[in-house]
């Protein structure tokens, strides 16, 4: 019967402070968030009846984004391991990019070369097709 009004009466943050305040929650078991919201609260108070801004929310997208995913689309690199700090597949190709862009060489040119680069290195075979510089800014 508390599901219908869980988001409707209170914050989360009243709750818990609720819940602190009768020693229902232990001081030391407070969520991670709780002192920070605390010190730091909202401008505006996030209550269930107000509406949602209308602002439009910027994508963010990085300079490398773009050949990234196209890399990603034309090969198929192995799994990353995320718990060693070694370089991955895509950093070396993207460096190798960056390295003909610095000679001055237009962007669907510097990633054939780079593809190729790293096509020969590493014994990537890639069908003829697949190799063509596509656009992905519009």
């Amino acid at each position: 019967m508390a599901q219908s009004r869980t988001e409707r009466i209170g914050t989360i943050f009243t709750r818990i402070t609720a819940l602190a305040r009768t020693d229902v929650i232990h001081p030391n078991n407070l969520p991670l968030w709780y002192d920070i919201y605390k010190n730091f609260p909202p401008k505006d108070e996030p209550v269930f009846a107000r509406k949602p801004s209308q602002k439009k929310i910027q994508d963010i997208f990085y300079a490398e984004d773009i050949i990234r995913a196209k890399f990603h689309e034309d090969i198929q690199i192995p799994m990353v391991d995320m718990k060693h700090d070694n370089v991955t597949q895509t950093q070396i190709f993207l460096s190798l990019y960056k390295n003909f862009l610095k000679d001055n060489i237009k962007e669907e040119e510097a990633y054939e070369k780079a593809l190729q680069n790293y096509k020969e290195t590493y014994n990537v075979k890639i069908p003829k097709s697949e190799t063509s510089y596509k656009s992905y800014k519009d």
